[in-house]
């Protein structure tokens, strides 16, 4: 059941986006949420969050929320107007730290992430959520390897494209939310990518 605080009405292809989130975090099982743009994807992943609150299970770790810079704003302003009830705190600009205060989501940008990344490993953080996750489709990029090193029970990735040109941003994206699933890159490639 959708928690009772969300201040939205859920359609139902959402509902069952966010069930088959939760189930995945309670399966221990990564996510990808590739809806197309505009369909309401950080509803679903924020409804998730709030249900997580709610169980207990950020009373000690927390989530990180990676995205653009350009979309920091955004995210706490759907979290003030869909889930008032979880607290959020933006660490970017040039006094960034993590305060005594704790707050149940801790949003952050790609460049952040690659300059503090030992910051963020220090942490361990309930769910990691990567916004935009086409940002980690090349494996071998300084960025991808320091958001795939985060310390997270849980992994989450949402994007409207997640396979742009390639079927291997497709397995990087896979990578970060379900390590080995797709088995290595170079199994992977030789078994579907080549084929």
């Amino acid at each position: 059941n959708v928690p009772d605080n969300i201040k939205a009405e859920l359609r139902n292809y959402q509902e069952t986006g966010y069930s088959w989130l939760v189930q995945n975090i309670n399966a221990g099982f990564g996510s990808i949420l590739a809806d197309d743009m505009g369909l309401g994807k950080t509803l679903q992943v924020l409804t998730a969050i709030q249900y997580l609150k709610q169980e207990g299970y950020l009373e000690k770790e927390h989530v990180l929320v990676i995205a653009p810079t350009s979309l920091l704003t955004n995210w706490q302003e759907e979290i003030r107007k869909f889930t008032p009830d979880l607290t959020s705190y933006i660490f970017h600009g040039t006094a960034r730290r993590f305060t005594k205060k704790k707050y149940d989501v801790y949003l952050t940008s790609y460049g952040v992430i690659r300059s503090d990344i030992n910051k963020f490993k220090k942490q361990k953080w309930f769910l990691c959520v990567v916004d935009e996750a086409q940002n980690i489709k090349n494996p071998n990029t300084k960025q991808t390897k320091a958001i795939k090193s985060i310390n997270a029970r849980h992994k989450l990735a949402m994007s409207g494209t997640p396979v742009e040109n390639r079927m291997s941003e497709y397995w990087s994206i896979f990578d970060f939310t379900n390590k080995g699933y797709l088995s290595s890159l170079k199994n992977f490639r030789k078994n579907y990518i080549i084929p």
